[in-house]
């Protein structure tokens, strides 16, 4: 498993089409990464979701289809917000 990128996120999303599961599907083109030809995640690769809205959070690749990738939020726990 590796962690991507150095840009804010790698992959932009809409919180409202996260699944019960966490499991919410991103575009590749509609990410700022899109252009990168750096940039091709993979089932269990680490990458940071976000909507130019909140701070962005890490997600774990489950799933890619050519231009779509599937990825599972991983939400903060009340232990890593205290710093």
């Amino acid at each position: 498993m590796s962690l991507m990128g150095d840009a804010p996120y790698d992959l932009r999303y809409d919180p409202n089409d996260v699944g019960p599961d966490l499991v919410v599907e991103c575009w590749l083109p509609d990410s700022p990464r899109g252009g990168d030809s750096t940039f091709d995640p993979v089932p269990g690769d680490v990458v940071m979701v976000g909507d130019d809205e909140e701070l962005p959070l890490q997600a774990r690749v489950v799933r890619r289809s050519g231009d779509r990738v599937w990825v599972q939020v991983h939400l903060p726990t009340a232990a890593s917000a205290v710093a």
